[in-house]
């Protein structure tokens, strides 16, 4: 009965891949933000984003916060993201981050706002401004 146990799990189990469950940390997003990552900060925003990319600052729907970051690094290939502060809240149910974010075309100091979830963290608020 083992035997039969163990040959289905072997054969079955490679029909079903594996979700990766790892929950998001603040630090994946902020690595995410350094390479450009637009399709894994999409993957943890939250249903509505502020984003404030220098002088232009609103409440987007996510598409609307990809689109808006889809054009900001495309203007402005970043190359690195370094942290300069972190901290969390004292209900200790969100986190954020400020950093200096290196581009082709200068560096902007960048402040990052993330609720935190069972699954993970939820983008909230992300501001892009002139260092």
């Amino acid at each position: 009965m083992k035997m039969l146990l163990i040959i289905s799990l072997t054969v079955f189990g490679n029909l079903f891949p594996q979700v990766d469950q790892t929950p998001v940390a603040l630090d994946d997003v902020c690595r995410a933000i350094g390479s450009g990552d637009i399709a894994q900060l999409a993957a943890v925003m939250d249903m509505e984003v502020e984003i404030s990319i220098l002088d232009k600052e609103n409440l987007y729907s996510r598409d609307q916060a990809v689109a808006a970051l889809k054009s900001f690094f495309a203007a402005n290939p970043p190359s690195s993201f370094g942290k300069v502060h972190q901290g969390a809240s004292k209900s200790a149910d969100a986190e954020y981050c400020i950093g200096t974010l290196a581009t082709a075309k200068g560096p902007f100091r960048v402040y990052v706002y993330v609720s935190k979830k069972s699954t993970g963290v939820l983008l909230q608020e992300l501001r892009f401004e002139r260092e």
